[in-house]
């Protein structure tokens, strides 16, 4: 009956330490796609509706100013570049229009010059520039679809990583872009998995990929996006240098 016991214990032992060890690779070893944004986008959305300058890059505070000279937005529209001088931090009437009819891909830039909020005896003028562009309405994908690609990758780059190749904190990273065309350019390693075998099978498997159906703009302008795949574990802190943003 002991004998029993102990075996019965062991089994439970052996079972809860391969259950542990799975549970601790399926959190700490991944694999994902995901687009890198741009230091500052909006959305078309977000645009329409923005009243102010903080609606356009909430990291700006208004708190910052004393007084405001001048706010000058400006932006390439039907090719022509047009700007629109405005008082302080609310948006204008004509502001709002240069905004939204800004040619689909282009830079949008809003100067500030102003007298910042401080306790100096000299306070001198200040000048802040904001750039950003506006997400495309679709964004670039893989034309068989997500899951597909999650299929490619797996039968060309995770199934062929050995056993052990990744542990603890260890991440790699490729960058690359889809262009107007959807095809795949600019691939490079941007995080090693420090090992060379690895580093070009992750290389060759995203340079061999299919083409992507390519981001584009509701008047159908189409513009290339990067992107970043990346393997390991995304607990790594080199992942907040990518410009992700998981689940989107």
């Amino acid at each position: 009956m002991k004998s029993k016991w102990i075996t019965l214990v062991f089994v439970v032992l052996v079972f809860s330490t391969l259950g542990f060890s799975q549970e601790e690779r399926s959190s700490t070893f991944s694999y994902e796609v995901n687009r890198v944004y741009p230091y500052l986008s909006v959305t078309s959305e977000e645009l329409k509706e923005a009243t102010t300058i903080a609606d356009l890059d909430h990291r700006y505070k208004p708190s910052w100013v004393k007084e405001y000279m001048s706010v000058e937005v400006s932006a390439t529209c039907q090719g022509q570049l047009r700007k629109v001088v405005g008082k302080n931090d609310q948006l204008t009437p004509a502001q709002k229009v240069i905004l939204n009819t800004a040619d689909a891909g282009t830079d949008i830039f809003v100067k500030v010059v102003y007298l910042p909020q401080n306790s100096l005896a000299y306070n001198e003028k200040k000048e802040m520039e904001i750039v950003f562009t506006v997400d495309p309405d679709t964004e670039a994908h893989y034309a068989s679809g997500q899951e597909q690609l999650m299929q490619y990758l797996k039968e060309n780059v995770i199934d062929n990583i050995p056993v052990g190749s990744f542990k603890g904190y260890d991440l790699a990273a490729v960058k690359f872009t889809i262009t107007e065309e959807g095809e795949i350019t600019n691939a490079h390693i941007f995080e090693s998995a420090k090992d060379d075998d690895i580093d070009a099978l992750l290389l060759a498997a995203i340079s061999r990929m299919p083409c992507w159906e390519p981001a584009v703009y509701a008047d159908g302008t189409k513009v290339q996006q990067e992107f970043a795949f990346t393997v390991g574990n995304m607990e790594n802190c080199m992942v907040h240098l990518l410009s992700i943003r998981r689940g989107h």
